[in-house]
């Protein structure tokens, strides 16, 4: 089963993406980067507004910059997810990621943030990341794009490579959300992959991810992710 993730920054948001068939809520603020931290009490709103209609996520932002303080304030969210941008080169980030996942809330699932554009945001590489997250019993793997000025997902990695990583993942019984300014023909592209979800946010918004998340939007993305995967599953079979 694959299903679609909507970024949203605000209570009002979480709503529509609901209203629209989102599968997960996540939470975000995109003005400050490709997983953008956005502050607790936006937190609590859309906790209350989802009020246990569908799993939600937030992010964290990146490890150099994570808040641990906050940690405790993410009791009732499904995943949390942190990204490594900047770690390549630091030789204790695997000790102080486990340290700061071991401080979520019981019911949190820590979620690693790969970057298919990992050079640049100077990061691990994706494969390296998948034995430490199976290790603290992560279920998910989110492979995104750090710099969203510089093309989506599939211009940074093919999807040979992503189908290896998602069959690693399935062996560390994890799966994959595929991120990263995917619009609908990069989703159609990717649905034989069937990862867990289709993370999007400007796809959402009509094209710029810091405008408002659109009804008709997420209407069409849900469409659009359960035909592609229907149609993926009956080519196999």
């Amino acid at each position: 089963m694959t299903g679609l993730l909507v970024s949203v920054r605000s209570a009002a948001e979480a709503e529509i993406a609901l209203a629209g068939g989102a599968d997960l809520i996540d939470i975000k603020e995109p003005r400050r980067g490709s997983l953008g931290a956005a502050d607790p009490a936006v937190w609590n709103e859309v906790r209350h507004v989802v009020a246990g209609r569908r799993p939600v996520s937030v992010a964290l932002g990146e490890l150099a910059d994570l808040r641990t303080d906050n940690l405790a304030l993410a009791a009732g969210l499904s995943f949390a997810k942190v990204g490594l941008a900047g770690c390549a080169q630091s030789g204790d980030w695997m000790a102080r990621w486990t340290k700061a996942m071991a401080m979520l809330p019981a019911g949190v699932g820590p979620v690693l943030a790969a970057y298919a554009d990992w050079q640049s945001a100077r990061s691990p590489e994706p494969a390296l990341l998948l034995p430490l997250a199976s290790r603290l019993r992560s279920p998910l793997l989110l492979v995104d794009t750090f710099d969203k000025s510089a093309g989506g997902l599939l211009d940074h990695v093919g999807i040979d490579e992503l189908a290896a990583l998602s069959e690693q993942a399935a062996r560390h019984q994890m799966r994959l959300v595929l991120a990263g300014s995917l619009d609908e023909a990069a989703i159609r592209r990717l649905a034989p992959l069937r990862p867990a979800y289709f993370a999007v946010r400007g796809a959402a918004c009509g094209g710029q991810r810091t405008q408002a998340v659109q009804l008709d939007r997420v209407k069409r993305l849900v469409e659009v992710v359960q035909t592609s995967v229907c149609a993926s599953a009956q080519e196999v079979a």
